[in-house]
């Protein structure tokens, strides 16, 4: 077992007002009307009215909105349920690793989402460079040791939910392939097999030799492979195809397709790639030397430290194009979408997560950002954020459970659905099990009827 104990909650994902405030006035910019008598006071002072009777019905009319006040205040003891659009809206329900590690538990998560009217499995298929499905590139999940040797996990998934009525997304943790205590097991693990493609820092710390003191001490989720290295896009290609030509999966789900922070990106193959673009080896930018500067010129150190992110942003970018591409090239029509940092300067800037121009671009289907934070007015303004993307592509609403109440949970779905958004995914299947009370309010305020995931009419 790891001895960290599993989280997917994103760094950054309540960092800052900065992140959303471009679209704060989508959520809370209202016309104020001038301010007038009421019209039925001009009315009767024009009829000669006395003025004493103007206040009488001036109080009558305070006890009136007296009343109202009150019987909003009782009505918000119990939260009505929040309405999705009519007979559409995908909803989703992210499901980690560990509850598909038995044929049981993957029943379980049917039996769960099919009783809360979820319509969308995101079932975590790669979770630390992995695989819980039949592989022949990447090994078994240890998770899956003592499991029957002919359990396939991402089989029985599709088989049971899609008899259910179902959809299932294959999500991979795209660039994280590492977080325990101890290494690897398998010879064929990309950590052990491939530890060149592990990224590396710009002081030169290899994340594959780093300890897990050190990955706690310095806030880093684990060992992340090398966006920039051309060998690591061809695996990562070549794992998805894998599953969509073996499974009739609905979807890939994308997940820590981002780097862990902006130091990191420094391994040999990226280096050299950058270097051939650009002439400049990276390192040299961020720490150039006098001969460096004096053949350069200190002068444009700014700007090829720029075109360097922005290369680096590119890199992922051109990743998920990849995979769009190779996905439609498989003659059928499988849903591309992401988990992404909500807060949009965080992921751009941190990150150098790029997923807005997904957006724009339509290189995915839908975005999922991960607004996991308990205040509901930050939930909003990133939700607002998203919607602001000039885009047709879907934006659902990430929202979590296991850090709030059935009730916080259900508002802030209200609020997403007055939004706008297209759909919701909730973190996680975790947070429902053995919590009977807590899964009978989520229905009963936020998941009353069934629906049908929410069209994509540009997949036909």
């Amino acid at each position: 077992m790891s001895r960290w104990p599993p989280s997917r909650r994103p760094v950054g994902a309540n960092e800052g007002r900065a992140a959303t405030d471009a679209a704060s006035d989508y959520v809370t910019k209202r016309l104020t009307p001038a301010r007038r008598a009421p019209a039925f006071f001009i009315g009767l002072g024009s009829r000669g009215v006395g003025w004493a009777a103007v206040r009488l019905i001036a109080a009558a009319v305070v006890r009136v909105i007296a009343g109202l006040v009150m019987i909003l205040a009782l009505c918000k003891a119990a939260p009505a349920a929040a309405a999705p659009p009519a007979g559409e809206e995908t909803r989703a329900l992210w499901v980690v690793r560990h509850a598909i590690s038995t044929p049981g538990r993957v029943d379980q998560v049917v039996e769960i989402a099919s009783q809360l009217n979820i319509n969308t499995l995101l079932v975590q298929v790669r979770g630390r460079g992995d695989a819980y499905f039949r592989s022949e590139l990447t090994p078994r999940a240890e998770d899956l040791g003592a499991a029957p040797p002919d359990f396939d996990p991402l089989e029985r998934m599709i088989r049971r939910a899609h008899a259910a009525g179902l959809e299932v997304q294959a999500w991979i943790n795209v660039y994280l392939v590492w977080s325990a205590g101890d290494p690897p097991q398998s010879p064929l693990h990309v950590v052990n097999a491939h530890p060149e493609w592990i990224s590396v820092r710009d002081d030169g710390q290899r994340l594959v030799e780093m300890l897990p003191e050190d990955f706690e001490e310095q806030k880093l989720e684990g060992m992340y492979l090398a966006p920039g290295n051309p060998e690591v896009k061809r695996h990562l290609r070549e794992i998805v195809r894998e599953i969509v030509t073996k499974y009739d999966v609905d979807g890939i789900h994308l997940d820590y397709v981002r780097y862990p922070e902006p130091t990191v990106g420094y391994d040999a193959a990226t280096r050299t790639a950058f270097e051939r673009e650009f002439g400049v080896d990276p390192m040299q930018i961020d720490h150039p030397d006098s001969t460096f500067l004096e053949v350069i010129g200190a002068d444009r150190i700014p700007d090829l430290r720029a075109r360097w992110i922005q290369w680096k942003k590119d890199q992922i970018t051109d990743l998920v194009r990849d995979l769009r591409h190779d996905l439609d090239l498989s003659g059928r029509s499988i849903k591309l979408t992401a988990a992404v940092i909500a807060d949009q300067v965080a992921a751009l800037n941190r990150y150098e997560q790029d997923w807005p121009t997904w957006l724009r671009e339509g290189i995915i289907d839908a975005a999922i950002p991960m607004c996991y934070g308990t205040n509901t007015s930050i939930v909003e303004r990133q939700i607002g954020a998203a919607l602001s993307i000039p885009t047709e592509r879907h934006v659902y609403a990430g929202i979590a459970l296991y850090n709030e109440s059935a009730r916080d949970a259900a508002e802030k779905i209200r609020r997403a659905r007055r939004m706008g958004v297209d759909g919701i995914a909730l973190f996680s299947f975790d947070a429902l099990v053995g919590r009977a009370s807590y899964m009978r309010q989520m229905k009963q305020w936020a998941l009353r009827d069934p629906v049908q995931p929410t069209r994509m009419r540009w997949r036909g």
